[in-house]
């Protein structure tokens, strides 16, 4: 095995890792899991901040780490979309900058959650001010990270080789999981129901499909990958096959 080979594999494989650190810090550590609901008032809000203090910072912090993690995985996937293209043109910069919003998603609502967390004594107002900024933030931010599976979809569709790393079967999911995403925009005119940001439209349906994403293309770039280390070691193994058959 190349050393590029084990450099892509193992940012194939930060895509389960950001994964599970995104649930470890949101759900398990910090507790987030139902959300706060929207229409809690700052009282309510400042209460479950200075209750769970120490829970939130924590993780908030395995959140930002998980920005953190999630850059190879988004440099393998900028690596294939550019050989879809036959070098760096549009896609590849669309999805690169796809990637980097997803990082920044990633990264800055953690962080006002932690500015809401790291004084238990702040002023309730100003607690609830960054506490909904980092929901809004982190639920209604899908905008700017529907590049990746917009350019996957165009990738996979624009791709004619006999291998493609990404199927035509992949454009037509990539579509209809854009627009499982879309309606968690309209969570920013609703406080409460299924548009809110804990609604099932808000949150659990963008969510899923955000989760069947990731892993759909996880397999898809770790078998492209895979592909690509066969096709590497093959002539060498070739050619130490030749080499031997006259000895033979």
């Amino acid at each position: 095995m190349t050393t590029r080979s084990r450099v892509h594999m193992f940012g194939v494989r930060c895509a389960i890792a950001y994964i599970l650190m995104l649930l470890l810090g949101w759900g398990l550590i910090a507790g987030f899991v139902p959300p706060i609901h929207p229409n809690a008032g700052a009282l309510d809000v400042a209460a479950q901040f200075r209750a769970d203090h120490t829970r939130i910072c924590i993780g908030m912090i395995v959140i930002m780490f998980s920005a953190l993690v999630f850059i190879p995985f988004g440099a393998v996937l900028t690596h294939f979309v550019q050989q879809v293209e036959d070098g760096a043109g549009v896609l590849t910069y669309c999805v690169l900058l796809g990637c980097a919003g997803n990082m920044i998603l990633s990264f800055y609502p953690a962080m006002m959650w932690l500015v809401a967390a790291y004084r238990p004594n702040r002023d309730p107002e100003l607690v609830y001010l960054f506490s909904d900024a980092g929901w809004l933030q982190f639920i209604g931010g899908a905008t700017v990270l529907l590049a990746m599976p917009l350019t996957v979809a165009a990738a996979a569709f624009l791709d004619t080789s006999p291998n493609p790393v990404f199927p035509r079967w992949a454009g037509y999911l990539n579509l209809w999981l854009v627009l499982l995403i879309v309606p968690d925009q309209i969570l920013f005119l609703f406080q409460s129901g299924p548009f809110s940001w804990n609604g099932i439209f808000g949150l659990w349906i963008p969510v899923t499909a955000f989760a069947v994403w990731f892993l759909t293309t996880f397999q898809l770039l770790r078998e492209a990958v895979l592909r690509e280390r066969q096709q590497t070691e093959s002539p060498t193994a070739n050619t130490a096959h030749r080499s031997l058959s006259p000895a033979q």
